[in-house]
C-alpha cells in the first residue's frame, strides 16, 4: 500500500536570468530521499546556469527540448541534444556550468540525487550519454525510454530507475516501485490517473508515493489523452540531507 501526495511546482530564479519550476523541495514538498531536488528549466541565451559549485550529491540533467552545453573544471565539455542526458557526481566538489546548446529554448529537467555522508569526498566525474543510446520499447500504446535502470548505459552511485513513458490516449500502464524504493512521477503532457484508488494527473502535477508498506508495488497509469510523464524511484539514504546551497552535507 501507499499514498499519493500531489503537488504543483514553483517557479524560482536561479542562475543567470533562468527561472525553472522546483517541483521539490519546496514549502508543500520536501526532499523525497534519495532525491534531493527536481526542476524543470527552459532556457535561452543569454539566460543559463554560467559555473557554479556543487558538493555531496550527484546530478542527472535530461533533455527536452534544444540541447544543453556543459563544461566543468576537471575539462570535460560537451552538448547534450534533445534526448540525450548528462550524469555528474559532484562528490567533493566540483564547478561546472549549463548553458543553452542552440537557438531557442532549451528545455529539460534536472535531478539531485544524495550520496551517503561516507561517499561524500568520492571523486567527482561526468558521463555524456545521447538519446540513441538509451534503450526504448513500445507496446500497447506505450513507449518507455530507460534513462536509468536495465540496458541503460547510465551509471549511477545510488539504486534507482528513472524512466520517460508515453502514453497513448486510452492506454494503460503499471509502474513497478521496487523493495524499499521511494519514488514519484512527473507529468509533462496530457492528463489522466495514477494509483489505486485513482488520483488524477495532469500536466504539471508530481505525485510521490508516501507511506509504502509493502514491497514490490505496482502503480496503475491510466491516459486520458495523450501522456507523457517520468517515473523515479531509488533506495532512500535514510540520512537527514544538510542544505547550503549548491552544497549537500
Amino acid at each position: 500500500m501507499y499514498s499519493i501526495h500531489k503537488v504543483h511546482g514553483t517557479q524560482v530564479a536561479d542562475g543567470a536570468g533562468a527561472e525553472p519550476v522546483r517541483l521539490f523541495p519546496t514549502h508543500s514538498m520536501s526532499w523525497i530521499d534519495p532525491f534531493l531536488l527536481m526542476d524543470h528549466f527552459a532556457i535561452q541565451a543569454p539566460m543559463g546556469f554560467p559555473s557554479h559549485p556543487h558538493r555531496g550529491f550527484e546530478i542527472i540533467t535530461y533533455v527536452l527540448e534544444g540541447a544543453v552545453a556543459h563544461a566543468d573544471n576537471a575539462g570535460y565539455e560537451s552538448v547534450i541534444p534533445t534526448g540525450g542526458l548528462q550524469r555528474v557526481i559532484a562528490g567533493r566538489g566540483i564547478v561546472h556550468s549549463e548553458m543553452p546548446g542552440s537557438d531557442g529554448i532549451n528545455s529539460g529537467l534536472q535531478l539531485w540525487i544524495n550520496l551517503p555522508r561516507s561517499e561524500k569526498g568520492i571523486d567527482p566525474s561526468y558521463q555524456e550519454v545521447l538519446s540513441e543510446e538509451l534503450p526504448e520499447i513500445t507496446a500497447n500504446g506505450v513507449r518507455l525510454r530507460t534513462l536509468v535502470g536495465d540496458g541503460s548505459p547510465v551509471t549511477v552511485c545510488r539504486p534507482m530507475v528513472y524512466f520517460d513513458i508515453h502514453l497513448d490516449s486510452g492506454a494503460t500502464h503499471e509502474l513497478h516501485l521496487p523493495e524499499n524504493y521511494r519514488g514519484f512521477v512527473y507529468v509533462l503532457t496530457g492528463a489522466g490517473s495514477i494509483g489505486e484508488p485513482q488520483t488524477s494527473a495532469e500536466i504539471g502535477d508530481l505525485l510521490a508515493f508516501t507511506d509504502v508498506t509493502d514491497t514490490n508495488n505496482t502503480i496503475p497509469v491510466h491516459a486520458d489523452t495523450q501522456m507523457r510523464l517520468v517515473f523515479v524511484a531509488g533506495q532512500p539514504v535514510g540520512e537527514r540531507p544538510r542544505f547550503n546551497g549548491p552544497f549537500v552535507d
